[in-house]
């Protein structure tokens, strides 16, 4: 997995990078392939701060964004939103070639 970060009117010190790609890596480290790309997108507008994550993998790409005023707590958030959403579509995957056996 390979994770990249976009930052936009925003600096981001090393340890918040680091904890981001720890937690990527824990979140989807077992969902994803090893050549999948994580897109994280850091930006200030106005007084908030958008958080955005981009998975590209399957040849398909999943996507959450959110803004608020404190970045920490939200980065869960998001990472659960592209999970299920990777989740839903590795289901559907197997459902596909099991014929809807599990």
């Amino acid at each position: 997995m390979q994770v990249s970060f976009v930052q936009r009117q925003f600096n981001a010190s090393d340890e918040l990078k680091k904890l981001i790609e720890d937690k990527a890596e824990r979140r989807f480290g077992h969902l994803l392939p090893d050549d999948s790309e994580i897109r994280v997108l850091l930006a200030t507008e106005k007084a908030k701060t958008v958080f955005e994550v981009s998975i590209t993998t399957w040849g398909e790409i999943f996507k959450s964004q959110e803004t608020t005023a404190d970045l920490y707590p939200i980065i869960d958030v998001v990472f659960e939103k592209v999970e299920r959403q990777i989740q839903k579509k590795k289901d559907m995957f197997q459902e596909r070639r099991t014929g809807g056996r599990r």
